[in-house]
């Protein structure tokens, strides 16, 4: 299967990863892409508080029956 890449690199020298790379799917969704954007941010160091003001709250994925058990 070919992917595409969603690609960060530093400008300059630093103690920091100097380059993220995700290997995305083609037929990504706008919702799994902007997934994968605040995950890139995440990476990066910003702030839950920051990312989720910017990106709003994310929604929960999956059943929510299982999340339940998982979480209760």
């Amino acid at each position: 299967m070919a992917y595409d890449k969603l690609v960060y690199e530093r400008g300059e020298k630093s103690k920091e990863a100097q380059r993220i790379e995700f290997q995305i799917q083609r037929d990504l969704t706008i919702k799994e892409f902007k997934r994968t954007c605040r995950r890139m941010a995440h990476a990066l160091g910003y702030s839950s508080s920051t990312i989720e003001e910017h990106f709003g709250k994310e929604t929960e994925v999956g059943n929510k029956q299982q999340l339940k058990l998982l979480f209760d």
